[in-house]
């Protein structure tokens, strides 16, 4: 799981990426692109950039296994419950973090400290690659390079704690997240890797994960295998229509004050693929440091005793029992349920939850256009 402190700064980050001001431009039309299941990264479309990348880091300094494990890109974990929109890359310490290809620095961000003795700050470093493509080093510790300075593949860009942390976005495509401040949206890094260098990267991920880990079943680090890919969907309601799986936002309750029983944002899996059948749960409140948070949890789910029944047993939270309804006759899918440890509740009520399915925009945003900053 990534530090706390990465949640605020993300989020900050989002808002100066453009998050919701009145006199950003208006984003271009959704331009879907079909998701390919069974393959580890995805094709670039035709339309997308065609700058290619290489890995910050030598692929021999990446870190994977059981303490470790790249943080995949729309992967539902640890303080982003709402699906990475960007990478981790864990690596050894001390080494700088390079440039994934030429290009110009445009902009250098102070993200404030981090909350350590020494008193560090973090530092985000965005780099122009052109033809469309930005991206955006996070988590530096210190900045090698100024605003203006031209890049090389491979030129160090700043030092780091550990971890290679990246947001790609292509502008010439509108299939990922949006925001009123970017003319594209988020893509994922390893799908614009060179061929050469995706192809080490995915042997090192099989060889050192996928066989020895997720062929039982089990996780290692940040990679789990009920999202095994180094690209996974992000928003995916759309195709399990009909159930209560995919990612959902609590909109009936105000997010400013975390309610008791329910949390913010909820993401239920029903996956399988060769590594075995999944039926999971991830589970935030938005605001960790609102008093009464409940933060995050993990935890699996059971639908044995019929439609409209749920069995969700948590990492942090004990074992709830609950009723459910889903409405997909309006243009987002809801989501009603409520739930009591011990036994099911006699019905739904007026005092359940009800979640909105996630839309195509980044979370912050989304949850200030459904009113929760109530």
């Amino acid at each position: 799981m990534r530090r706390i402190a990465v949640r605020f700064t993300l989020l900050a980050s989002v808002a100066a990426c453009g998050g919701g001001g009145t006199t950003e431009p208006t984003p271009a039309p959704q331009r879907p692109v079909t998701f390919i299941g069974g393959v580890w990264t995805q094709p670039v479309p035709s339309w997308g950039s065609p700058v290619r990348l290489n890995l910050p880091v030598a692929i021999g300094d990446i870190l994977l296994g059981p303490g470790n494990g790249l943080g995949a890109f729309g992967g539902h974990q640890g303080g982003h419950v709402e699906g990475l929109n960007h990478i981790w890359i864990p690596t050894r310490l001390g080494i700088p973090v390079r440039s994934w290809a030429a290009g110009t620095v445009t902009r250098i961000q102070d993200m404030g400290p981090r909350g350590t003795p020494d008193g560090r700050h973090e530092y985000f470093v965005t780099i122009d690659y052109g033809q469309g493509l930005i991206g955006q080093h996070m988590d530096v510790d210190l900045p090698l390079v100024k605003v203006g300075d031209t890049v090389s593949e491979g030129t160090a860009v700043g030092t780091m704690t550990g971890s290679a942390e990246f947001m790609l976005i292509d502008n010439r495509r509108t299939d990922g997240e949006r925001t009123g401040g970017s003319t594209g949206s988020p893509v994922s890094p390893f799908d614009y890797l060179r061929d050469d260098v995706k192809a080490a990267l995915v042997a090192r991920h099989v060889t050192e994960v996928v066989t020895p880990y997720f062929s039982t079943g089990a996780s290692a680090g940040n990679a789990r295998p009920w999202e095994p890919y180094l690209t996974n969907p992000m928003l995916f309601h759309a195709d399990h229509r009909g159930t209560f799986v995919g990612e959902w936002i609590l909109t009936n309750k105000s997010w400013r004050v975390p309610d008791a029983v329910y949390y913010d944002v909820m993401v239920l899996f029903d996956v399988t693929n060769p590594y075995g059948h999944f039926q999971r749960a991830e589970l935030m409140d938005h605001d960790w440091s609102a008093a009464g948070n409940k933060q995050v949890t993990s935890g699996a789910w059971l639908a044995a005793d019929g439609v409209g029944t749920l069995v969700l047993t948590l990492e942090y939270g004990g074992t709830w029992y609950a009723l459910y309804r889903v409405d997909e006759s309006g243009g987002r899918a809801r989501l009603t349920m409520e739930w009591r440890r011990g036994a099911y509740p006699a019905a739904i009520t007026a005092n359940a939850a009800v979640y909105t399915e996630r839309g195509p925009i980044y979370l912050s945003g989304d949850a200030s256009a459904l009113g929760l900053g109530r």
